[in-house]
């Protein structure tokens, strides 16, 4: 058994049998929490909510304990979290990836509004769109004029696995420039980093806190970012949209959500304080350093952002005939 789930039974089991959990009714929350985080150690959903449990179990005086259990798509942590008592204990850091994942690529397919209860949302970013430097593209325009040069899927793309919004992003990409490519999927970016910088796939959405160092040695190019506005942080370099491919938009997000029929209270409580918790200037900073944005919602805006990625990628996955189970 890892040292981490070491802890969380020592937590959940061990503390109540002392006698330090208060007598119920007290206002919650009066013991620890669990955090449930998709990824092994060191990921972005791992450094995420590490970053943000450690703030908010000052905030409300509580440990918030952060329980790795990594699977394919958030699959593992997202089926511990929908199977948890709904009582405010046991929550789950949820991405957009993961969300579109669940709800198309699985034969069996979570509907998240129907089994999780929203908090709030913790961050918004875009992505690098990345290419081999021995590539003469410096603009989307001209990647999308070389590949229209080439075969139909000379040109191979990776991602961070089937359905993931990498591989969302890229093949709107492709769709809306009427070029076709090859998807190489990985299990995590920095094998895809290795195999760009390699020159074994040409291009790349993934991470700006991956992608700087080496764009900076020259062995990646960065041409744009994917979302609609400039990323704060690099405001140097432009979006796809206005780069080549007009209307072009896709933003990724983190969120925390619990299991379905949480009470009301706690979702209350929970989403104010974190909404503190994000307005930290040392969150915020640390949020930049990857391009993102801190970013606090109601539970219902999640609610509405949820339904409508859903309705969007649907869309794109119909349109462009990709079956992803």
């Amino acid at each position: 058994m890892s040292s981490i789930r070491v802890v969380v039974c020592v937590a959940f089991w061990i503390l109540p049998i002392l006698g330090m959990q208060p007598a119920v009714g007290q206002e919650y929350p009066n013991r620890p929490i669990r955090l449930l985080a998709g990824s092994t150690p060191g990921g972005g959903t791992d450094i995420t909510a590490r970053l943000v449990a450690s703030k908010l179990s000052e905030r409300i005086g509580q440990m918030v304990i952060v329980d790795n259990r990594p699977g394919i798509g958030n699959v593992v942590a997202r089926n511990i979290a929908e199977q948890a008592t709904p009582d405010g204990y046991t929550l789950v850091i949820v991405s957009g990836s993961s969300v579109i994942g669940a709800r198309f690529v699985y034969n069996n397919p979570i509907d998240t509004r129907k089994n999780f209860s929203s908090v709030s949302l913790l961050s918004s970013y875009p992505f690098p769109l990345m290419i081999h430097p021995s590539m003469s593209a410096t603009t989307v325009k001209e990647l999308i004029a070389y590949a229209k040069s080439r075969p139909p899927d000379t040109l191979n793309y990776g991602s961070t696995g089937v359905g993931s919004m990498a591989h969302l992003a890229s093949a709107l990409l492709g769709s809306m420039a009427g070029v076709s490519m090859q998807h190489v999927p990985y299990k995590a970016v920095n094998l895809g980093m290795l195999d760009l910088m390699r020159g074994q796939i040409q291009l790349l959405f993934g991470s700006a806190t991956a992608a700087m160092p080496h764009a900076k040695s020259g062995k990646i190019k960065i041409l744009a970012f994917s979302s609609a506005k400039r990323s704060r942080t690099y405001p140097e370099i432009p979006t796809v949209a206005e780069s080549g491919l007009p209307g072009f938009d896709v933003t990724g997000w983190f969120s925390i959500m619990g299991p379905y029929g949480m009470p009301r209270a706690a979702i209350i409580k929970l989403n104010r304080e974190i909404g503190e918790v994000l307005k930290l200037p040392e969150i915020v900073k640390m949020f930049a350093t990857d391009g993102a944005d801190a970013t606090h919602s109601t539970p219902a805006e999640l609610d509405v952002l949820i339904d409508q990625e859903e309705k969007r990628w649907s869309k794109l996955i119909k349109a462009t005939g990709l079956v992803f189970n």
